[in-house]
């Protein structure tokens, strides 16, 4: 399961994620709920470097399934969308596939 998690400012933008896991939807190679879910997060920080000037901190495993992005300082309205889109995309994930492979979790502090 890829348990994904946001961390929100005081206004409820999200200002960071991390990803961890695999979906286990099938095997490698196959699994189209991994594939989504990933190209989801690689998208959103590519486009957070393209799009925005905003800083931001980046550490990843490939092979644990784990990214975790956090913006440096305030993030733009460019940097709050493109996590807010990352969000929306996730959701339509779990609503297509159910909990069973991906479940988006409080942000532990």
């Amino acid at each position: 399961m890829i348990r994904v998690s946001f961390r929100y400012d005081s206004t409820g933008c999200p200002t960071a994620f991390r990803f961890e896991g695999h979906a286990g939807y099938a095997r490698y190679g196959k699994d189209i709920v991994c594939a989504a879910a990933s190209v989801l997060a690689l998208n959103t920080v590519n486009s957070v470097e393209s799009f925005t000037k905003d800083a931001f901190d980046i550490e990843t495993d490939e092979k644990r399934g784990y990214m975790m992005f956090s913006f440096k300082n305030e993030p733009s309205e460019g940097g709050r969308l493109l996590l807010k889109s990352l969000e929306l995309g996730i959701k339509g994930i779990i609503e297509d596939n159910g909990k069973r492979f991906i479940n988006l979790v409080e942000w532990e502090v």
